[in-house]
């Protein structure tokens, strides 16, 4: 899981997002174990937002050869 990458973008132009890591919070980045085929693996990340921004858009990708899943739409 160490070569997963998420990328957060917000806003009509796309603006790049950096992600927040807070260990209080559980934010501490990707997990560094393995996952073995047909398991799964929840974590928690943080990317960051201006509080006037409604639209966010994140890309997950697994690994450099794996396809990119990407995720759309406003927050609360």
């Amino acid at each position: 899981m160490s070569l997963l990458t998420i990328r957060c973008q917000y806003g009509s132009i796309g603006k790049d997002s950096q992600e927040i890591f807070d260990s209080a919070q559980g934010l501490d980045g990707s997990p560094s174990t393995h996952l073995r085929a047909g398991r799964s693996i929840t974590a928690k990340f943080g990317c960051e937002l201006p509080k006037s921004e409604k639209y966010i858009q994140i890309e997950v990708q697994p690994s450099f050869e794996s396809r990119t899943a990407i995720f759309a739409g406003n927050v609360p």
